[in-house]
């Protein structure tokens, strides 16, 4: 009876599984096959690898590479201390957080490092430290293969390559990309399972490449004749710009001081601030192109007419001064347009807007794009501050037209300065000058674009032999001057406004030129701020002008003549 009542239960047990393992496997298995496959499956975001920055020659300045960072399974780690310890001769010093999270043997993971240089990968790789491992990033690490060079301009981008400044954030979503979905199986960190599925839900799209305008050469050109200037007079910061007048491309963009993108968040705001464009500032002398601009367009002034030559002028309880440069104006007689600016005379240039009244010479800086964004397409941009006559008090009309009371940014008023070159045409900066896809197609080109006829090309030329005459008599006399090329050009020594008022011994000192006169192929724009031992324009800023424009000649392959100095005598 017992051995009955043992086979049937055998018999009801092995039917009972026999059951379930029809059920298991035949009725319900694909069900259970397809919960367990979601238990350990994840749909994980793929990123896009972001564009590359190029500069004019299509040589890549900033690109994208695979990218690893440390992390650590606490609960796995046999000593802390010693851990901790090795991880700091590799990665330098440890934060207190991460340390204590190392020693809390209730977590599964902490982030150690993220998005470490390959070196450094490769040294923690080589440790072998329990509970220590490398996980490759989906975003990739921002290299800037140019170190410093142009890094105002192109600015930088947070831990998972969102742009935060400069081109990089200008043009974030062209070089950004889109994302992509995959779906895989993955252990309880998330790493993928050897030979698992995986199943692409939307693949990834790469960002676009972002060509610019920069010629590198002329920006290392740029950039080390600003440092030398910068350093010899021990100045606060400056600014250099070299443009194509004929198209309006930025060729050079220098800031100083200026910064490692590689390693931005270790600068200051200050440091990593693109002056040229965010930075408006009251630009005295240089301004007075525009005030004999407006002066000969009004028809009321000539190349013969004549004003009274002072070196004071009283005029709304505001005494108006000559520079003390050796060009004085002296105490009686009379000077033409071209010496006001060929000896940058404050009073004449005063005397000349009273002759041509507030509503010309506003209008002349309205035309010229003063008091409005160039529309470079950089963040930040300054548009400057240019009042109406409206606003003006007694001397405004007087002080403007020797450019005070009013701020331009450097770049604005190197674009005016091109039209002087080009012929009186107002173009549009470009920074960007193509965008192309990841097998190098075209995409789409920055072509140049004239936004508006300023003045005649009669009064871009009468202009332009002003600028000469600064050179050749004038305040550029002699450190504006190149052997071999004739150059034109204007100095600025404009006292600087801190908190309100001017303050003694603050002047940002300036020279804007072009070469070669007469028919400019590069504008060359230095500003050189707080210098100590001397603040005039032409001893401060004039020779960095010299040393680039110099140097952008013999680049185009433009050879110094000798005819230039025999013209010149």
């Amino acid at each position: 009876m017992r051995a009955r009542l043992f086979f049937y239960a055998c018999l009801g047990i092995a039917l009972f599984l026999g059951w379930r393992l029809c059920d298991v496997q035949a009725i319900k298995g694909a069900r259970y096959a397809k919960e367990a496959l979601e238990q350990r499956s994840d749909t994980v975001e793929v990123f896009a690898r972001r564009g590359s920055i190029l500069d004019r020659n299509g040589n890549v300045l900033v690109r994208s590479l695979p990218s690893e960072s440390v992390y650590a399974v606490p609960r796995e780690i046999l000593d802390p201390n010693a851990t901790a310890a090795k991880l700091e001769r590799i990665l330098g010093k440890l934060d207190s957080s991460t340390i204590a999270a190392l020693h809390d043997r209730h977590l599964w993971f902490v982030w150690i490092a993220r998005k470490v240089p390959h070196d450094v990968a490769a040294r923690v790789r080589g440790s072998n430290l329990i509970g220590v491992d490398l996980k490759e990033e989906e975003t990739g690490l921002r290299v800037d293969t140019a170190g410093r060079l142009a890094s105002t301009i192109i600015g930088f981008v947070g831990t998972d390559e969102n742009g935060l400044d400069g081109i990089e954030y200008a043009y974030d979503d062209v070089l950004r990309g889109r994302s992509g979905r995959v779906t895989l199986e993955a252990d309880e960190f998330g790493r993928p399972i050897p030979f698992g599925r995986e199943r692409v839900v939307s693949p990834a799209q790469p960002g676009l490449d972002v060509e610019l305008t920069i010629d590198p050469y002329l920006q290392f050109i740029a950039e080390r004749a600003l440092a030398q200037q910068v350093s010899t007079f021990h100045a606060l910061d400056g600014t250099a710009i070299v443009m194509d007048p004929r198209t309006g491309a930025i060729l050079a963009m220098a800031n100083l001081p200026n910064f490692d993108p590689n390693r931005f968040w270790k600068y200051s705001d200050a440091q990593r601030r693109d002056r040229a464009v965010m930075d408006a500032y009251e630009p005295g002398s240089t301004f007075k192109l525009v005030t004999a601009a407006a002066a000969l367009e009004s028809g009321k002034v000539t190349l013969a007419s004549r004003f009274p030559a002072h070196d004071t002028l009283e005029i709304g309880g505001y005494t108006i001064h000559n520079a003390e440069d050796g060009f004085m104006a002296g105490t009686g007689g009379s000077e033409t347009l071209e010496q006001i600016i060929e000896y940058s005379h404050n009073v004449g240039a005063a005397e000349v807007g009273l002759s041509i009244g507030g509503r010309a010479l506003y209008a002349m800086e309205r035309r010229a794009g003063f008091g409005a964004a160039t529309d470079v397409g950089l963040p930040g941009e300054n548009p400057g501050i240019v009042p109406p006559p409206s606003q003006w008090s007694g001397s405004s009309l007087a002080t403007t037209a020797f450019g005070q009371g009013v701020s331009v940014t450097p770049l604005a008023l190197t674009r005016y300065y091109c039209a002087i070159a080009n012929g009186g045409l107002l173009m549009q900066p470009r920074i960007v000058r193509a965008v192309y896809d990841q097998q190098g197609n075209l995409l789409r080109r920055y072509d140049p674009h004239v936004v508006r006829r300023v003045f005649s090309q009669r009064t871009a030329a009468e202009l332009r032999s002003f600028l000469r005459s600064v050179v050749l008599r004038g305040t550029g006399d002699p450190t504006a001057q190149i052997p071999g090329y004739a150059t034109a050009g204007k100095t600025g020594t404009a006292q600087m406004v801190v908190a309100g008022n001017y303050r003694a011994g603050y002047y940002a000192a300036s020279f804007i030129g072009m070469v070669p006169y007469p028919q400019p192929r590069y504008l060359v724009y230095v500003k050189v701020e707080r210098p100590i031992g001397s603040y005039y324009g032409s001893v401060v800023a004039a020779p960095a002008f010299a040393a680039i424009a110099r140097a952008a000649m013999l680049h185009a392959g433009v050879l110094p003549s000798f005819d230039v100095a025999r013209r010149d005598r």
